[in-house]
Order: C-alpha cells, then sequence, then structure tokens
C-alpha cells in the first residue's frame, strides 16, 4: 500500500537503482531521473541502461540503494561502466547485467515476502533464498533432508524401480560415532542405500578394493580415518539425512579382478536407478578436496534496502546446471567438472535423485523437478508455470538414442575401451522401456539404425583408438562427439545385421560384427596432404566448396579431400590416417575409395539486389574402403 501511495502521489523514482527516492534527495539530470511507474521505464526499451557514474552520482546525492548497490560491487567485486536492468520477459527470471563482462546480477526477497505488490517498489526484484555461505551449514542439510523428504512422500514418477534389489556389497556407515565403516554383502539385508558420484583421482587409488584386502575389509571394516576428505564429508551427510548404506564403485567393485569388475558394471542400471539417493561431489576435481564449500555469507547477498520489514538483498547469480548442449566447456570444467565424465553421464541419466554439491550451494535433480538453494531454478510466484523438470531427466524412452549418443560422446573418458561399458547401463534402460528397437549393436539399435548409423564427428578427428573388433561403422570405434544425420534418408535399404559378443551384449566383447545394406554408390579417390593442396590450388574458384573447407586453406592445413568422377567434395574422417606413422589405419593419398549416397540438402541463397536466388544442391555419403572385394566387406573412414 505504501508503494502504491508514493506512486499516486507522484514521488520521484531513482533513475538509476529505480527505487523511490526519499525525502530531500534532489534529482539528477531529466533524463535520468523521472517520475513513472514501475514498468514504464521499459515501454520504450527492453531494458534500462545506467552507467557506473550515474550510480555513483546517485550515492554521493543520497540515494540509499545506490550506495548500498556502490558498496555492494566492492564487496564482490565488480566493474563496469555500463549496467542494464531488465524485466522479467517471456519466462526469464529480471536481472541486473553489467554490459561489458556480461556479468549477471539480481535483487530478490525471501519467497515467503514475495507477492504481486513488490514490482512495485521496484520492477527487478524477484523471489529467491538467501545462502547460508557454506555447504556445511545446518541449513544447507535441513534443506536437503526436506528435498529428499517431499520427494519421497509426493512424486510417484522417482519410486524405486525394484524395492527387493541389493548391491553385491555396500559399506555399513553406523551412527556418527562409528569409526569403523563396514563392507558389507547381500547377507546383511538394508532398508535404503546412496550411491556416491565422484570423479577419480589419486587419493580414489588409496583406498581401491582389491583382492588382496577384500576379507579384511569385510571382517574388520576401514576406519573413517583412512577415506579421502571428499568420501568422509559424504558419510556424514548421509548419516545426517538416516541413510546408513552406501554404494562407492572403487570401494564396492573389486578393481583388479576383471570377473568381479564385469558382473558389477553390468548391473549399474539397477543399482543407480534403485539407490534412495545418489550424492554427487559435483565442484569436486577429486576425492582429496572437501565436499563442503565455505565462501561467507557476506559473498553471497548484500543488504540494498528494507522496505516495511522486507529486506531486499543484491547478489551475483552464479552458475547453474542447465543443460548439456547448451553449456561452455570452460565453464563446466570450472563449476561441475563431476558432470563433464562420461561415467557420471549415465549415473545421472539412471539416478532418480541426486544431491549435487556446488561450490555455493546445493543443487537438487530427481525424476520430477530441479531447485537449489538459491531458488534460481523457481518460476517467478506471478507465474503460472510448472516448476523446471530438466530436458536431460527425460527417461530414456522419451529421448532420441541419437540425442543421447551426443550429450554422452560429448564427455570425458579416461579409457576409451570403456564406451560402450559406460553406456551400458542406459542401454539397457532404453531396452527395457523400448522393446521395438531391437538388439543392441554396438552401441546402435537394429530397428532405428535409419536415425542413427550414419552419424559423423561434430569436432576434428584425431588417430583411431586401438579397441579390438570394435566395427568401423559404431560410433565406439572414434574419439569425439557424435552427431546423427538428422533428415531423411535416401536410396538406404537396410538387409540385416550380424553382431556376436563375448559375454555380455552391452559390454562391448565383440567378436565379429557386420551391417548389409544397399544404396547408391560412386567410385572416389580420397587425397591429403601436399597432395590435395596441390588439387586445392588448381580448382576453379567456381567449384563450391563449404566454409570449413576455406578455414583450412587459410590455416595452412590442407586437411582431407575426395574426387568423385570430375567433381571435388570435402572429407570429415572419422580417424587421423594421413601420415605413415598410424600403421595399419595409414591410408596413403590417391587410394581408391567407394562412396555410399544416403541423403542430401537443398540450399538456397537470395540476392535481394539481382531479385534472384540460387539453389545449391549437397549430397552427403558414407566414405567406405574395400577390405575384401569377394565378400564385399568394406570399413567405414568417413
Amino acid at each position: 500500500l505504501k508503494a502504491l501511495w508514493s506512486l499516486a502521489s507522484g514521488k520521484w523514482r531513482c533513475g538509476v537503482c529505480l527505487f523511490e527516492l526519499g525525502f530531500g534527495i534532489m534529482p539528477l539530470e531529466i533524463d535520468v531521473i523521472g517520475s513513472y511507474g514501475p514498468e514504464s521505464v521499459f515501454w520504450s526499451s527492453d531494458y534500462h541502461e545506467f552507467s557506473h557514474e550515474n550510480l555513483v552520482k546517485s550515492a554521493r546525492r543520497g540515494c540509499r540503494s545506490c550506495k548500498r548497490m556502490v558498496e555492494a560491487f566492492d564487496t564482490f567485486p565488480a566493474e563496469f561502466e555500463k549496467a542494464q536492468w531488465w524485466p522479467a520477459r517471456s519466462g526469464e527470471r529480471p536481472r541486473l547485467v553489467l554490459a561489458e563482462s556480461q556479468r549477471v546480477f539480481e535483487l530478490f526477497v525471501d519467497p515467503e515476502n514475495y507477492s504481486e505488490a513488490i514490482p512495485l517498489i521496484q520492477p527487478c526484484i524477484c523471489a529467491g533464498r538467501r545462502l547460508p555461505g557454506c555447504t556445511r551449514d545446518e541449513a544447507s542439510l535441513d534443506q536437503a533432508a526436506r528435498w529428499l523428504a517431499a520427494c519421497r512422500s509426493e512424486h510417484e514418477q522417482c519410486r524405486a524401480q525394484d524395492v527387493s534389489f541389493q548391491p553385491t556389497r555396500l559399506l555399513y556407515l553406523g551412527d556418527e560415532d562409528q569409526e569403523s565403516i563396514q563392507l558389507v554383502g547381500k547377507e546383511a539385508p538394508c532398508s535404503a542405500y546412496a550411491a556416491l558420484s565422484h570423479r577419480w583421482s589419486e587419493e580414489t587409488q588409496q583406498v581401491r578394493l582389491e583382492q588382496n584386502n577384500l576379507a579384511q575389509r569385510k571382517e574388520n571394516g576401514i576406519s573413517l580415518c583412512d577415506f579421502p576428505p571428499m568420501m568422509q564429508d559424504a558419510i556424514s551427510v548421509l548419516r545426517r539425512l538416516g541413510i546408513l548404506y552406501v554404494w562407492i564403485d572403487c570401494m564396492c567393485i573389486v578393481q583388479d579382478d576383471k570377473d568381479d569388475w564385469a558382473r558389477e558394471a553390468a548391473t549399474m542400471a539397477s543399482i543407480y536407478a534403485n539407490a534412495e539417493l545418489t550424492l554427487a561431489a559435483t565442484w569436486c576435481n577429486g576425492s582429496g578436496q572437501s565436499l563442503f564449500q565455505d565462501s561467507g555469507s557476506s559473498s553471497t547477498a548484500v543488504d540494498i534496502r528494507d522496505v516495511d520489514g522486507t529486506p531486499i538483498f543484491l547478489r551475483p547469480v552464479w552458475p547453474h546446471y542447465t543443460a548439456r548442449d547448451t553449456e561452455d566447456e570452460l565453464l563446466a570444467e570450472i563449476e561441475w567438472p563431476l558432470l563433464t565424465r562420461a561415467w557420471v553421464y549415465q549415473e545421472q541419466f539412471l539416478s532418480r535423485r541426486m544431491l549435487h554439491f556446488m561450490r555455493k550451494e546445493l543443487f537438487w535433480e530427481c525424476n520430477k523437478e530441479l531447485d537449489c538453494q538459491c531458488s534460481w531454478y523457481r518460476p517467478s510466484n506471478s507465474s503460472t508455470s510448472k516448476p523446471l523438470v530438466s530436458i536431460f531427466k527425460q527417461p530414456a524412452v522419451f529421448k532420441q538414442w541419437g540425442r543421447i549418443l551426443s550429450e554422452y560422446t560429448s564427455c570425458n573418458l579416461t579409457f576409451k575401451s570403456d564406451s560402450l561399458p559406460a553406456l551400458a547401463g542406459i542401454a539397457k534402460s532404453f531396452s527395457r522401456q523400448r522393446p521395438e528397437a531391437g538388439k543392441y549393436l554396438c552401441g546402435l539399435w537394429e530397428r532405428e539404425l535409419e536415425s542413427c548409423f550414419f552419424w559423423y564427428l561434430a569436432e576434428p578427428a584425431i588417430s583411431r583408438p586401438e579397441i579390438s573388433r570394435m566395427p568401423s561403422w559404431s560410433w565406439a570405434s572414434v574419439t569425439g562427439k557424435v552427431t546423427c544425420w538428422g533428415v531423411s534418408l535416401e536410396g538406404i535399404e537396410f538387409l540385416g545385421a550380424e553382431v556376436i559378443y563375448h559375454g555380455d551384449a552391452y559390454m562391448g566383447n565383440v567378436e565379429k560384427a557386420k551391417v548389409s545394406l544397399c544404396g547408391w554408390v560412386a567410385q572416389g579417390t580420397v587425397y591429403h596432404g601436399q597432395q590435395w593442396a596441390n588439387m586445392l590450388a588448381t580448382i576453379s574458384a567456381t567449384c563450391a566448396m563449404d566454409e570449413d573447407r576455406e578455414v583450412d586453406r587459410e590455416s595452412g592445413d590442407p586437411g582431407f579431400g575426395l574426387k568423385v568422377g570430375d567433381q571435388f567434395a570435402t572429407f570429415q574422417p572419422d580417424y587421423l590416417f594421413d601420415d605413415s606413422m598410424y600403421g595399419l589405419t595409414h591410408i596413403a593419398s590417391g587410394s581408391r575409395v567407394v562412396c555410399l549416397t544416403f541423403g542430401r540438402l537443398t540450399s538456397i541463397r537470395s540476392d535481394p539486389e539481382l531479385e534472384r536466388e540460387e539453389r545449391s544442391v549437397s549430397v552427403y555419403c558414407l566414405v567406405l574402403r574395400c577390405v575384401d572385394e569377394g565378400e564385399e566387406l568394406y570399413e567405414r573412414i568417413g
């Protein structure tokens, strides 16, 4: 009511912070200050801009909010010349953006104090929780307990798939005074267990379960002080949440027993899908770090204004995990290095509940919703939209396999031989939910080959990994992010597939693998190195070459190319084969290849000045090398 009265009475608002000016505060220049309603400042523009110079001037002339903003930017710290207020639009939260660095801040009040009257005080205020400043704080752990309790009681889609499932081995934590952590088997039934998602490091290697310490750990356990710091912290959190059993891969799989590793790796889908909670050391680079971060409450938010007993705070918007295909790789390595790992992709995908420990706060992720301590994920109170549910957390049945492959192959693996084992849990889940997909064929599906067989590298090729018997038509035979051809196929008919495995089909132990298909082919020649550079120099300027090829020529790297008939084409190899050092994978420049056409795209370029359109058709094909002419066997090279 006070805010409405001040607007009706025509009181001045500060043209910098957009709060109401106090009595006796003189306005700056008329183009900076105006008597307007809370939204009218945005009538002629999507945002309202002010300078740091005017912010300082406004603080000096007595505007309390501007003075506190100057102090806040010294606290965080942040330097800028221009900044912009952006109101809530199209589902986005209101925000303050520093123009030069694009660093984002926000004004917020506690969700319990937010109402429709709040934007009348200042149009860019949102609802948010103030962070305690330490993820070890009781307030943080209380929030984690509330998330878990609410999910248990309210989320039907977060129920365990198999309540009777129990991993082969678990660690029994006991109460907080128990110093020895016991390794137990299925003979000790448990009501609920958690799983730990973490990044392996040197400290992890020191506590590995091996054949020579298996019996001792079953009989005597392992002292809590022998656990790396991150794992000690994880145990304290689980005890606080009332979960007394935990599955940790390095301590529940016999690491130097290949048979045990294969058996346990094959059950990953069940382990994570049935865990009561997966605890994720998301910000940690290794087990030697603490799970917790202490940044101090003063570094999380600064009190800017108090209106009728309602404090209004300003804070930086800390990075929040959104979706894998939109993330900056450097940012991910700094803020959530755990989520860059391929094994963790599977753990995150399969877990029904995941509690992430980030640098500044806790982050909750389950099959129904996302939430964080600062409330960034929550819709504004004025919005009628449902809570944000991550596209990433969709069950496998609702995701195209090509999307899964693109996300998965953008993650990192220490051992390329783990390409299929680290995806096995997701593949099994996919198969259960979509049996019509047919047999699993080295990372692809028998009855969905049309959508994923024609994959390509979305980044520069490197040398071919040495993976025994992995077929060249499988994306698992190469290193790097892959993308699947997303346009309808032309003239391709799949005739059948024959894959023979040694053991579990999902683990990638392939004895024989071939796919038979029919389509239009053309003979071609592959070139690289100086020979291709010389050919490029003689190609007519009218010959259509793509933009990537021009970049290669400017950088001095001629790359790879094809000649089919009298036409030249750019070529994306699946692996580097242009040097004799690559041994058996070396393919000499000038070698004959076969091009299997599978699709085409029509491009239209308009020239407004000449009032005409130019159409060009690009033909796409697999480049194959014959390995057995009599058997008509070919291998894919790009």
